[in-house]
């Protein structure tokens, strides 16, 4: 699977693009109705000016309400449907490839960073489908319609709007530049923070028994803090960029409002080759908000962007992680020797075990030594699958175990969970035999290496 997050998104917006569309389709339709909204109440008024009623004209604007509403309902509906759809194919990617290559795929991760990314990164993708793929459509489509609606009412108008929305790409690309680089720093914080709470919650008891919850504690508000900042590093960038546009909006209207103004008075010091009535003028300046706004709505869009994009490359690299498939040979009718001669183990193409030489017999227990972080949990794994070999040979019996080939099918592998439990140490070593003495948990407890535990307790 190759490392792309563009790629990946491309494959999870499949679904998504029949929803887009309408999403699209509707917000030409919201354009079309506002203009025929502005075109009656710019009539009404006129004819108010002059003492006539348009009632019909008044009719038809309500309609052309309506119909904005309507469109507008269904577009919100349309795209829910699509940011879903984004998001349900990512997650069932993710369901696949672990079915395919093994509960090994989630490792490398805490489990509450992996339940933030499986959640809160692919919840992330729904903004990309819902909102910023027909938003970045309509940014340039309904500027057009409403450029044409108009020219046809004052050509000098027009060419002023024409002309104000050529800064603002400029202006909305300086201040959301870096807007990716902080998602993804706000994405990671987050991640983090879900781990850390999630292994504390998982070792309360011990994290109580050894009295380290004063430590924790401060570990676990670093993390939150880490995440708050980069938080309001996104909020900031977010209320700039909308701020920037939002001012450079209202100024371009307002040079169009004293444009309108000094024509209909007859004051405009210059001769412009057009003349403007009320009903023009009003038209004008109601349709003139309605061309900035989806542009204004670009700024958010981007966020979408640069959030779906940081979601989408951390998922396709970690789907990606594991090149090769897995093969699970048939379960053995009897217990085989596993033999290990000079085997390396890599992660991510760089070794983690070197030159293991081992062999265990069936019928015997076999203790596996060393330090953490040496390797022993990676050479389980690779008996299952779930880590590659780069090099050496492993034997079961006589026959050579090939990279990939799990013997998951033959296997019972059970973690390390240590967990215990809120009370005292005799407490949770009686949880095992009710009815041991003082003595006897002592002998329990200098048999595991772990008497000092009792002094600490003292």
């Amino acid at each position: 699977m190759k490392n792309d997050g563009r790629a990946a998104l491309r494959r999870w917006s499949i679904g998504a693009r029949g929803a887009g569309r309408q999403v699209t389709l509707l917000g030409v339709v919201i354009a079309f109705a506002h203009i025929a909204v502005a075109w009656s109440l710019a009539v009404c008024v006129s004819s108010a000016v002059v003492g006539s009623a348009a009632f019909e004209w008044l009719a038809i604007g309500a309609i052309a309400f309506g119909v904005r509403a309507l469109a507008g309902y269904l577009s919100e509906r349309a795209a829910a449907r699509a940011g879903l759809a984004m998001v349900d194919a990512a997650r069932r990617e993710i369901a696949r490839v672990a079915a395919e290559r093994g509960a090994g795929v989630l490792l490398g991760e805490s489990a509450g960073a992996r339940v933030s990314q499986i959640m809160d990164r692919t919840a992330l993708l729904a903004g990309w489908g819902s909102r910023w793929t027909p938003g970045s459509r309509l940014a340039i489509i309904v500027p057009v319609v409403i450029l044409i609606a108009v020219a046809t009412q004052s050509w000098v108008s027009a060419l002023l709007l024409a002309v104000s929305v050529v800064a603002l790409p400029v202006l909305l690309w300086l201040t959301i530049a870096g807007t990716r680089t902080v998602a993804t720093k706000q994405q990671e914080a987050l991640d983090r923070l879900s781990g850390a709470f999630q292994e504390r919650t998982e070792h309360a008891g011990i994290i109580r028994a050894f009295r380290a919850i004063g430590r924790e504690t401060e570990t676990l508000r670093a993390a939150s803090l880490d995440l708050k900042h980069g938080t309001m590093r996104v909020l900031r960038v977010a209320f700039l960029s909308t701020a920037v546009l939002e001012f450079f909006s209202a100024i371009s209207i307002a040079l169009l409002a004293v444009y309108i103004g000094f024509k209909l008075l007859g004051l405009f010091p210059f001769e412009t080759g057009e003349g403007v009535t009320l009903q023009e003028g009003v038209m004008v300046l109601v349709l003139a908000p309605e061309f900035f706004a989806p542009i204004r709505r670009m700024s958010t869009l981007h966020h979408d962007r640069a959030d779906a994009r940081s979601a989408a490359d951390m998922l396709s690299a970690w789907l990606g992680a594991v090149p090769y498939a897995r093969v699970r040979l048939p379960a053995l009718a009897t217990a085989p020797s596993v033999a290990f001669d000079g085997v390396s183990i890599s992660r991510d193409g760089i070794d983690v075990v070197h030159d293991v030489s081992l062999q265990a017999r069936p019928g015997q227990v076999t203790v596996l030594w060393g330090a953490s972080g040496s390797g022993k949990t990676s050479c389980l794994l690779h008996l299952l699958g779930l880590a590659e070999r780069s090099s050496g040979n492993v034997w079961i019996d006589a026959t050579a175990l090939a990279p990939g080939e799990s013997l998951a099918e033959s296997t019972a592998y059970i973690r390390q969970t240590p967990w215990l439990f809120e009370g005292t140490l005799a407490d949770n070593l009686r949880v095992g035999f009710a009815g041991a003495n003082d003595a006897q948990l002592l002998a329990a407890l200098d048999a595991a290496g772990a008497v000092h535990l009792v002094a600490a307790q003292a």
